[in-house]
């Protein structure tokens, strides 16, 4: 029964602003309006698609802007002095990825093996220490303890398995490459804010720029007379996870991506948001998924991993977007080439669970 309106003078309403506002978001959020959405009728099957899809999800990243910005530009490397460690060496370098930017890496060597050796590329997400703790450089013990509980050494890992390491630092996640730290607070107190409103003025985003770096840092690396680029490994946990897919996505040379705890979608139905604002990309919820990002890297390997005490992830949505990854290796031929693990714990790397199907796929 209508309630009668105790102000005549208004009109009635039946307005309800959480249900307005879920219509809104499901209707916003639609999968008719991504044009580039993967599925089994797509025009031209997935060939088309990809040949489709990934020149329009590179200029949405901003990568054809910083390709013009750095038309000039010729990245340089400085590296400092070897150290011996157990089984290999340790050095800091720097490559000035465009003007201004000498983005910090550890490079770890096996030793006491002829190679050539594959390539690792290991970004990571929201830590401060990032690229020391991957590369096992720590400023104290309890740094250390914390790292070596999460397997956050990765890059220790990866060395002691064979490969040559670089451990980049991310740029707007590390105290390293923080070049627009929040200065003036106007971003929350956080600089990885401040990265992506700086980096959206000028029509780039801060995922592209760590995507910009971590292929330079493999033009580089190709070159070395040790290094065999027929193995190219990119693995990050969280925000060094979203860098990794993507980077994966648009670079062909990697040819397997292990993304640790940020797998899922970039946004649910109902509208949460499952990433930092830092990884926003405007405007990719016309362009597609997150399962359309990780579908570009068929028909090379895809390893993703999640833990299912991950607070910051719905299982739910990680087996949605499971689902659809899958979809899109079957229809590149590569069913085989996709797999999908769950850790036994929260947000963290499984360095057993991950090197093991890792050294069996190369």
């Amino acid at each position: 029964m209508t309630q009668p309106n105790p102000n005549p003078s208004e009109p009635a309403t039946t307005a309800n602003p959480a249900s307005d506002g879920q219509r809104y978001l499901e209707n916003l959020y639609a999968e008719p309006r991504q044009a580039y959405t993967f599925h089994y009728g797509y025009p031209g099957g997935f060939n088309s698609w990809v040949a489709e899809a990934r020149p329009v999800l590179q200029r949405l990243l901003g990568l054809d802007n910083m390709t013009q910005d750095t038309a000039d530009h010729q990245p340089s490397v400085r590296l400092g002095e070897p150290e011996a460690r157990d089984g290999y060496s340790l050095q800091l370098g720097y490559i000035e990825t465009e003007p201004n930017i000498p983005l910090p890496f550890w490079l770890l060597r096996p030793q006491g093996q002829p190679g050539p050796f594959p390539l690792a590329i290991l970004p990571h997400g929201h830590d401060r220490q990032g690229h020391n703790s991957y590369a096992g450089v720590y400023q104290d013990e309890s740094h250390r303890q914390q790292s070596l509980a999460m397997d956050r050494d990765v890059a220790v890992q990866a060395v002691r398995h064979g490969f040559l390491a670089i451990a980049p630092a991310t740029r707007g996640l590390s105290l390293a490459a923080n070049y627009v730290p929040d200065t003036f607070d106007r971003h929350g107190n956080r600089d990885c804010r401040s990265y992506l409103i700086h980096a959206i003025l000028a029509g780039r985003t801060a995922v592209g720029e760590r995507i910009w770096d971590m292929m330079r840092l493999i033009d580089w690396a190709s070159d070395l007379p040790e290094v065999t680029t027929e193995t190219l490994l990119m693995m990050g946990n969280s925000g060094g996870g979203v860098v990794t897919m993507y980077t994966a996505a648009c670079d062909q040379r990697i040819t397997m991506a292990v993304p640790s705890c940020s797998f899922s979608v970039i946004a649910s139905p109902q509208g949460r948001i499952y990433h930092c604002d830092c990884c926003a990309v405007p405007g990719i919820l016309r362009w597609g998924q997150l399962y359309d990002v990780c579908g570009l890297i068929a028909p090379r390997r895809l390893l993703t991993v999640n833990g299912v005490k991950d607070q910051l992830h719905s299982e739910t949505e990680i087996m949605r977007s499971a689902e659809r990854v899958g979809t899109i290796f079957d229809a590149a031929g590569v069913p085989d080439h996709f797999q999908h693990r769950w850790g036994s714990e929260g947000h963290r790397f499984y360095s057993e669970l991950m090197w093991s199907i890792i050294m069996s796929a190369i």
